[in-house]
């Protein structure tokens, strides 16, 4: 499984499973997906003082974000990506 923003690939999904609507893995980041560390850090942060306002509005947009598996792409939410390599992420 892979995950997307728009048609770039920014790294393969593992060790998926899930619960309710939520799914859950782990993350092997490509090099590109760095351009997102900052809106991911500022996503999962449980100050909870996001400032949408610093970001790409495309970047916000669900619309944008997938997964794809055999090559079948399914739209996800922004999805929640922690240091550690963890995703967490609903279906739209």
């Amino acid at each position: 499984m892979f995950l997307y923003y728009k048609d770039e690939k920014l790294g393969e999904i593992h060790d998926v499973s899930g619960e309710g609507m939520w799914m859950y893995g782990i993350l092997s980041p490509y090099e590109n997906i760095e351009v997102f560390r900052g809106l991911f850090n500022d996503l999962i942060d449980e100050n909870g003082d996001f400032d949408e306002t610093k970001y790409d509005q495309e970047w916000l947009n669900d619309e944008n974000w997938f997964v794809s598996y055999n090559g079948i792409k399914k739209g996800i939410i922004v999805p929640a990506v922690y240091p550690d390599g963890a995703i967490n992420w609903r279906q739209r």
